[in-house]
């Protein structure tokens, strides 16, 4: 898939996922395409982005960083969902932010 460049800053780090279920609904669908880029984990850049975040039993899941003095948190814009908190212990780790989507039309 072509794109612009403004769109990938870091084009060898960039890869397309195709997103599965409905913790990211009504923004991201189930079935649509997400561009990601590998290169930006640093969480002091990433407050209020929408991040791919990896555990070792769940696999990889969609969320949305949330950056608070004393605990980091992943939320789902599908408010069915619970907040996870991101820390060692929770096993989970931000592997990617996702730069943009593309949704099939309506």
């Amino acid at each position: 898939m072509g794109a612009p460049m403004e769109w990938c800053p870091n084009p060898g780090y960039t890869s397309l996922l195709r997103v599965k279920g409905r913790s990211m609904e009504p923004l991201i669908h189930d079935g649509d395409i997400a561009a990601v880029d590998s290169s930006q984990t640093d969480r002091a850049h990433l407050d209020g982005k929408v991040v791919i975040v990896s555990n070792e039993e769940k696999g990889l899941c969609v969320s949305r960083l949330r950056r608070f003095p004393k605990v980091d948190l992943l939320e789902s814009e599908n408010r069915d969902y619970q907040a996870v908190i991101l820390d060692k212990s929770s096993g989970w780790h931000i592997v990617a932010k996702v730069l943009w989507w593309i949704s099939s039309a309506p």
